[in-house]
């Protein structure tokens, strides 16, 4: 897929450019024991992919950003709510839950290695960065804090733009705010439907980051192991 003619780069946000640094089940089960829960770690993260993967999708379009934040808080209730119910409820849910929201917001995260270098690089070589995240608002936080927001042109939220991937919407969006040709951009991110299939079905080139080689379906020259390795598809 090498193509010298890329000027626009777009990347997914949460486990492409920044992770869950002890884990979403140790995350989740610090902040509930100190509100008198105890759950298992791994218990959690079995409840959290089952409760996140049969949620809506986080998009709410026409609202406005008072509104959207009562919205996004209240979409991640609901599947927190459903995680305890699946692992056991406790009195201080409330308050848990209150403290958990925060804590997603600040440290929960921490950026790969190498992410802050290659967004440096792509800078440099005057490559137009945008992010297209199936994320609410906190990101922007996220990213301040992990000092990178600032390579970034565009921010393309599900949770404003009404539409999450792979819904061609969201891509449609991204591509109207950045007056970018479909041919003339790369899209980078870890999901196999969201940021592979959805990108390249509006004929977005797209790059998957498979960092521990889930996916042998899909041929080397269409995914990476690491960010380091853009460079190679890039003229």
């Amino acid at each position: 897929m090498k193509n010298g003619k890329i000027n626009t780069i777009f990347f997914d946000a949460a486990d492409t450019l920044f992770f869950i640094e002890q884990g979403l089940g140790k995350t989740y089960a610090s902040v509930a024991k100190k509100h008198g829960g105890d759950p298992d770690p791994n218990d959690l993260k079995k409840a959290f992919s089952k409760a996140f993967t049969t949620a809506p999708p986080l998009a709410f379009g026409g609202v406005s950003d008072e509104e959207r934040k009562v919205l996004e808080k209240g979409y991640w209730r609901d599947i927190v709510e459903n995680v305890y119910e699946e692992v056991g409820m406790f009195e201080e849910f409330d308050a848990h839950f209150d403290e958990l929201f925060e804590v997603f917001r600040t440290h929960a995260w921490a950026i790969f290695p190498e992410t802050k270098e290659v967004l440096e690089i792509l800078k440099e070589k005057n490559y137009k960065l945008g992010i297209i995240s199936n994320f609410d608002s906190r990101v922007y936080d996220v990213m301040k804090n992990l000092g990178i927001q600032e390579y970034f042109d565009t921010f393309i939220i599900s949770s404003e733009a009404g539409h999450a991937k792979p819904d061609p919407n969201i891509f449609h969006l991204a591509l109207k705010e950045t007056g970018a040709d479909p041919k003339g951009c790369l899209h980078i991110g870890d999901n196999i439907q969201n940021d592979f299939h959805g990108p390249r079905a509006l004929g977005i080139q797209a790059l998957l980051l498979d960092r521990e080689n889930e996916y042998e379906s899909i041929g080397d020259q269409h995914k990476i192991k690491s960010l380091t390795e853009i460079d190679r598809f890039l003229d």
